[in-house]
């Protein structure tokens, strides 16, 4: 009895299974949902089908008006869906292009039917050629831009503009998007830090913090051979540590110790290229206002870049003194008399004051008591009361002066924040990083490798552009890959810091030597005449950095670790 059960049953199931077309042939639907045509004469066609058996094909014609056609197959799967993709479809005549779907049963008859029109156009469309190259055409306008001597917010906002443009297909409306990606950009409660720290170094600038920290260094290493070099890069590191700016530390150690130099016997060329390549230790040293920036769009840890910056800063340092100490022994410069020690007693009397800038910063942030931001706001108030009340170098009026200029800057480096910030989401937006990286294979690469890469990027872009600008477009672009291959994000903030650093005092646009060229008056390629031998010493300690991550990570590990 059983047997004959499952006989029946078999039975039945065969006999469904071979009359479902049958039965399907009078409900069956063919639907064409959507159609794209794509770089001009790629067709794209979607669709499903209902009532039909798995497998079976979809039969798709395409005409035009000049009775031309094409014959397509579509193969539908286990959901009721198929499609055909990068149809090339340039044998057809441009106009309205006739697409038909057919589902046929195995007679040849037609169960189901529908139709879809699509407009094909050939002819040459700027926009359209410009979307096509849409990277391209962005850096392109920012270049001409550039050349055309327009600020560098110009073609930041210009390229996130025609960025939009492109993206929306001319809809101005949707601009509302990069306003609020630049007010977001703009937003992060520790840019307060930049301003502050800028102000800071102006007041200190202005009056007799920098002198006094010059007098300390010379009063220690003035008498060895190359003592008056070895001083004039030590004082920039120092002052480093109070500004956090290479360009501010440019100004206030480059004025006052050039003459010195040039009396005791130094070249200028060489003078020149050891002001602005020992800036870059200002760069490192914290308070940095790069590491802030990078800090900010790469969500890293503020007080961790601070420490990290540290080891890197004083091995340049040495390095600088020991090119310095070789330099003096080959030319015979002639070393200069040696301070007793009641003057370096004076010296270091005279310079307490100062040195509290580095001890309230570092301080203050490596022992919990505040964050960079506020640490920022205090070094402003100590600069105040130094200069105000106890070397009593400037009034009020002074005061006033140095705050609106401080305003000036400010408003450029976030209007430069705020344009970046737009820019870099234009480019995520459009997945400009993603074809960018991957034409280089970085997604294959290794740790060393991706290190390479964005060492060559950073150092590239700042030798055209200033600082902050390349940490606002490129951090976004590698931000995935540092994820994906575990980096730690401190060293490469690190990294990306010292390039910075280098590039900005690297020919042919590095913005340190433009700095130097304004201050000192002298030609630009006086200026840049002695650089290489520091650039490879600040190129070596790049690559050793790589290879050596402990440079930039051990004092960060002692303290937060």
């Amino acid at each position: 009895m059983r047997f004959q059960i499952k006989k029946i049953i078999l039975l039945f199931a065969f006999s469904c299974f071979f009359t479902m077309p049958l039965f399907a042939s009078d409900s069956a639907t063919v639907v064409i949902e959507e159609t794209m045509i794509e770089q001009k004469t790629k067709l794209f066609v979607y669709g499903y089908a209902e009532g039909v058996v798995r497998r079976q094909e979809v039969s798709i014609t395409l005409s035009d008006g000049d009775e031309k056609s094409l014959e397509l197959t579509a193969e539908i799967n286990k959901i009721g869906n198929w499609g055909v993709e990068e149809v090339d479809i340039n044998t057809l005549s441009d106009g309205k292009i006739t697409i038909t779907a057919m589902l046929k049963d195995e007679a040849g008859k037609t169960m189901a039917q529908t139709t879809s029109i699509a407009v094909l156009d050939t002819s040459f469309s700027f926009v359209g050629f410009m979307n096509n190259h849409f990277a391209a055409t962005i850096f392109l306008l920012m270049v001409i831009l550039l050349l055309l001597g327009f600020p560098m917010k110009i073609p930041l906002i210009a390229g996130a503009t025609l960025g939009v443009y492109l993206l929306y297909d001319g809809d101005m409306s949707q601009m509302q998007f990069m306003i609020q990606q630049m007010m977001a950009g703009i937003r992060p409660a520790a840019l307060i830090a930049v301003p502050m720290f800028i102000l800071s170094a102006d007041i200190m600038t202005r009056g007799k913090s920098a002198g006094k920290l010059i007098d300390l260094v010379m009063a220690f290493v003035r008498h060895i051979k190359g003592g008056l070099a070895v001083s004039t890069a030590g004082a920039c590191a120092v002052f480093g540590a109070v500004s956090g700016s290479t360009q501010a530390t440019v100004v206030a150690i480059g004025s006052p110790l050039r003459p010195k130099l040039q009396e005791g016997g130094y070249k200028d060329s060489f003078i020149l290229a050891l002001i602005i390549n020992s800036s870059d230790i200002a760069f490192l040293i914290p308070p940095s206002i790069g590491m802030i920036i990078y800090g900010i769009v790469a969500k890293a840890s503020i007080p961790e870049l601070f420490i990290a910056g540290i080891g890197p800063g004083l091995l340049i340092l040495l390095l600088f003194s020991i090119y310095s100490v070789i330099y003096a022994c080959l030319n015979k410069i002639p070393t200069e008399q040696r301070a007793s020690w009641s003057e370096r007693g004076k010296a270091v009397y005279h310079a307490l004051w100062p040195l509290g800038f580095p001890v309230i910063i570092i301080g203050g942030i490596f022992g919990g008591i505040f964050s960079p931001t506020e640490a920022a706001a205090v070094s402003v108030a100590y600069a105040i009361v130094l200069e105000g009340l106890i070397f009593k170098t400037m009034k009020l009026d002074d005061f006033y002066a140095t705050a609106k200029s401080t305003g000036l800057v400010t408003a450029v480096v976030f209007i430069l924040v705020g344009a970046g910030a737009a820019f870099a989401w234009v480019l995520s937006y459009a997945q400009v990083p993603q074809q960018l990286l991957g034409m280089i294979g970085i997604s294959e690469m290794g740790q060393y490798d991706v290190l390479f890469v964005i060492s060559v990027a950073f150092f590239v872009g700042c030798m055209f552009v200033d600082p902050i600008v390349v940490i606002l477009i490129l951090v976004p672009i590698f931000a995935p890959v540092v994820h994906d291959v575990g980096l730690d994000p401190v060293l490469v903030g690190t990294i990306i810091t010292l390039q910075c650093a280098i590039g900005s005092a690297t020919p042919p646009f590095g913005c340190d030597i433009f700095t130097a060229i304004a201050i000192f008056k002298r030609p630009y390629i006086e200026v840049v005449k002695g650089t290489p031998p520091f650039i490879f010493i600040l190129l070596s300690v790049a690559v050793a950095m790589i290879f050596f991550p402990e440079i930039a990570l051990y004092l960060r590990d002692v303290a937060f670790r």
